[in-house]
């Protein structure tokens, strides 16, 4: 069973919460035999059975594993023991194994668990501070005054022969020490339930900062040498505090001042990780070990009697330390935080109107439509949507030569084309415009890409076929293609614009080709959800560098039929409606309303049938300029061309529509 093999992990539990002596035996996690100098020279904490369990011989303690992981880290319930050693080994147990694994549980009739009931221990700690003066272990053996045995109501056990140490005022938990060798009691858990941090309640004073020891005793030194809050987490485990820190946040600053040993250092990295992790500010306290005896130079307690005086100025350098680290801290934060100020922002917002870097209007070569944005693509997210077949990769790559040509920089990620497939387009393209209206000579794709064919070419289709490559040739440096099949997303798309800006010192524009291939963020995700996050971090992307992103989007199907195009077509339309800053629909000329489903599919047929397809731009949402508007253009698709239509021009303005009819939606 897996609870079996999680208890044979008992020796590597013990490796990283304490020492390990060349005898064999342990320094004991729990009441520190083999710690402190004076005691016996090894520890007292022995494993056996195979290492599946273990004894202390010196606080008299015993169990296993999962009896250690609840003493240590303050875990009372065995599943959740049994839990925390499986996700610390990397041991997979089902909720069934953890709760058969049970003494106190069987199969048929599971054990409903007893709660502790909190006893008052008032009586008997208070009997015990009366009889405090029966020994001298406080003032001799720790090198507390009268005035803090009192304060901290420490006591003495005479039948036991065992000083007393009460948790906090409630008297509910307690802990006894031996005065001869060291055997640690505490009350059952049964009675008291499990132990509880020492001085909690100064987690929760803002005043000061305050100091994690391991032992009472040590935090007792803390507080009588520099009147400063501390707390003790009974040894070097730190599940205890963690667990009161995710309950409850303290309220101050965390200083981790465990013992100057191998086990302490270890304990205190692994507890300082954990608080970073929860951005709990802390520091670990530093000592200067030199104005100490040597004999006393390993934990707090030590400290103290050591040399008081040093040990006071010490806790406060600390305590100052901390204090002024996290004022710088609180500082930069607090500037940070201004820093989203309008005050603070004008500024910049001023230089980015009047400097040389301000932001001006990049064409896309197709006039109305840039009259329609307000000169042309301004930094921001555009997406262009349509249906198959009405050329809106076309429409994006001439787009994007047109800007070239103009002397922007391009970058395309074409997620279905090659590269040779659009360099193909363009030079069909160029030799359209250059044939002089004899478009018997002007080639298409496969005319440009079909080597046999050049035979049979005329020397003027030969030399039309060169001056198209001239001009392609003339922008083709600022064009700059990334292939890819399912593979490249918006943190490629982003990596890519970042090194492309930092080589050349030069601002793109990014074009993708198309949305819902991009790779997905997570293979698990819907493609809603990637749909979103894609849009998302495009958008992102356009802000922090301050350029435009053009994307083509998909359809759904039920805008084949559905009349114009309206927000609603776009696939994922929430991402695509709220995240993009103009949106765009290439639809076919003269389509009608939802009742007219067949004749618009009729429509859309006889417009894909014709080697020239007259169809519009429709502008559905313009986050800074006008909505609603339409550019006509005439798509000759044999030679992967859009021209104005000048047709549709005339119709508008025959019909009384002016552009400077068109107001602003705002």
């Amino acid at each position: 069973m897996e609870t079996e093999i999680l208890k044979t992990k008992l020796p590597d539990y013990l490796e990283r919460i304490t020492v390990k002596e060349r005898s064999g035996l342990y320094h004991c996690p729990l009441c520190g035999s083999g710690t402190h100098r004076g005691d016996r020279s090894d520890g007292a904490f022995s494993v056996f059975d195979n290492g599946t369990r273990w004894h202390c011989f010196a606080c008299n303690q015993s169990g296993d594993l999962f009896t250690l992981i609840g003493l240590i880290e303050g875990i009372g319930s065995f599943p959740e023991q049994i839990r925390f050693a499986s996700e610390l080994f990397g041991v997979p147990v089902s909720d069934s194994g953890a709760k058969h694994s049970n003494p106190q549980h069987s199969p048929e009739k599971p054990a409903v668990p007893k709660q502790p009931v909190k006893t008052d221990y008032h009586a008997y700690i208070t009997k015990c501070a009366q009889d405090v003066s029966k020994t001298n272990y406080w003032t001799q053996e720790r090198g507390f005054s009268e005035e803090i045995i009192r304060r901290f109501q420490l006591g003495f056990d005479p039948e036991k022969q065992a000083v007393v140490i009460p948790y906090d005022s409630s008297h509910t938990y307690y802990m006894t020490r031996s005065v001869q060798g060291k055997t640690f009691r505490k009350p059952r858990t049964i009675d008291a339930g499990v132990e509880p941090i020492y001085h909690r309640a100064a987690l929760y004073q803002a005043e000061k900062p305050c100091f994690v020891c391991e032992s009472p005793i040590d935090a007792i030194s803390v507080m009588a040498a520099g009147e400063y809050p501390a707390i003790a987490v009974g040894g070097t485990g730190a599940r205890k505090l963690l667990s009161q820190i995710d309950e409850k946040p303290p309220l101050c600053p965390l200083i981790l001042c465990f013992d100057e040993d191998d086990a302490g250092r270890k304990a205190s990295a692994h507890l300082a990780a954990e608080l970073e992790q929860r951005s709990v500010p802390f520091a670990v306290a530093e000592f200067d070990l030199s104005v100490y005896p040597e004999h006393s130079r390993k934990d707090a307690n030590d400290f103290y009697r050591g040399n008081r005086d040093a040990f006071a100025r010490q806790i406060a350098q600390n305590a100052d330390m901390l204090l002024r680290r996290s004022a710088a801290v609180q500082d930069e934060a607090r500037s940070d935080h201004e820093a989203f100020t309008g005050a603070f922002r004008l500024s910049g917002f001023l230089s980015s109107i009047h400097g040389t870097g301000a932001a001006e209007a990049i064409p896309s070569g197709f006039a109305d439509l840039d009259e329609f944005l307000d000169g042309g693509f301004f930094a921001g997210l555009y997406i262009l949507g349509a249906i198959s077949s009405l050329g809106k990769t076309t429409f994006l790559l001439q787009t994007a030569d047109q800007i070239a040509a103009a002397g922007t920089d391009v970058l395309y990620f074409s997620l279905e084309m090659s590269a040779e497939e659009l360099i193909a387009k363009s030079i069909s393209r160029q030799t359209y415009l250059l044939c002089n209206d004899n478009t018997k000579i002007a080639k298409t794709v496969r005319g440009i890409t079909t080597k046999s064919r050049y035979a049979a070419y005329s020397p003027d289709e030969l030399k039309l076929i060169d001056r198209a490559v001239l001009a392609y040739q003339n922008y083709a440096g600022k064009l700059y293609y990334y292939e890819g099949i399912g593979n490249i997303g918006a943190d490629e798309i982003r990596k890519k614009t970042e090194e492309h800006i930092r080589l050349t010192g030069r601002t793109p524009v990014v074009m993708i080709d198309y949305l819902q291939i991009m790779a997905p963020y997570d293979m698990r995700a819907s493609d809603k959800q990637n749909t979103d996050k894609a849009v998302l971090e495009l958008k992102r992307l356009s802000r922090d560098c301050k350029l435009p992103v053009i994307a083509i989007s998909s359809l759904n199907r039920e805008s084949y039929s559905s009349g114009e195009i309206e927000m609603s077509a776009f696939k994922e339309s929430g991402a695509i409606e709220y995240g993009s800053d103009v949106l765009i629909g290439l639809q076919v000329q003269g389509l009608g309303g939802k009742l007219a489903a067949q004749e618009n599919l009729k429509k859309i047929q006889q417009c894909k049938e014709h080697a020239i397809r007259n169809v519009e731009l429709k502008i559905l949402k313009n986050r800074n300029g006008r909505t609603g508007t339409k550019v006509g253009l005439r798509y000759y698709a044999l030679f992967n061309c859009f021209v104005r239509d000048e047709s549709y021009v005339q119709r508008i303005i025959s019909d009384g529509i002016e552009n400077d009819d068109f107001e602003p939606a705002f």
